[in-house]
């Protein structure tokens, strides 16, 4: 799923196969690290991850573990290696969703998909400001298998989506890599043979692979260390 730049812009369903979803060496700081262990120089970027809760929408109500979301990041961390880019979990955080009604009824087609749809059901009070927010859900129906939003610098992220389970171990982690890469400036490619983490829904060989002109700008845009938009 592509980032949503404004509020306002409706956005159709996607087709049923997507990727919704990851030099220089700069200084460290305790909350946002970059290091240098090797000859491109790897940069660590903290990310806080929010399993929302809902008892009105069960779409609303993530059913990951901490031990998943380990699972979850280890494989994104396998993606970008090949951008010498590492995502530490800063922490998991289980907060209540906030009210999802017009999320649902967005879901379900009665109102457009839009940012500001999507941004209503993201509590603000334990975000870890300025760095990056991944917020998790249990599903996403027909819509994405996840989204970012560039206007709030965050990331949804669902455990179901258009291709069914995302599982941490497989689908998943390919899908938040991609978000991820939108969230490090990078936007959609067209499909090839070789295949790109960021060519949404296309059959290839290598659907994790990055071009060296990809990889440039999402090192650039971590070592800012903030998400693209904010």
């Amino acid at each position: 799923m592509t980032m949503l730049h404004n509020t306002t812009k409706r956005f159709p369903r996607v087709a049923p196969i997507l990727l919704v979803a990851f030099g220089a060496v700069a200084c460290s700081d305790e909350t946002g690290s970059i290091t240098d262990p090797g000859e491109l120089g790897n940069i660590t970027l903290d990310v806080r991850v929010h399993l929302l809760e809902s008892d009105q929408f069960a779409a609303l109500d993530a059913t990951l573990t901490d031990s998943d979301v380990a699972v979850l990041f280890e494989g994104v961390n396998e993606i970008w290696s090949q951008a010498g880019i590492t995502w530490r979990v800063e922490s998991v955080v289980r907060e209540p969703s906030l009210d999802g009604t017009s999320f649902i009824a967005a879901l379900n087609g009665v109102i457009p998909v839009t940012g500001s749809v999507l941004a209503s059901i993201l509590p603000s009070d334990n975000l870890l400001a300025g760095r990056w927010n991944v917020f998790v859900i249990r599903d996403f129906g027909n819509f994405a298998g996840g989204v970012y939003l560039d206007f709030r610098g965050a990331v949804i992220f669902a455990e179901n989506g258009p291709i069914g389970p995302q599982d941490p171990t497989s689908d998943g982690r390919r899908i938040l890599a991609h978000e991820l890469g939108h969230s490090l400036s990078l936007f959609h490619v067209p499909c090839t043979s070789a295949g790109n983490l960021m060519a949404p829904g296309c059959p290839a060989q290598d659907r994790t692979r990055l071009e060296p002109g990809q990889i440039t700008p999402a090192r650039a845009q971590a070592q800012r260390g903030r998400p693209f938009g904010i």
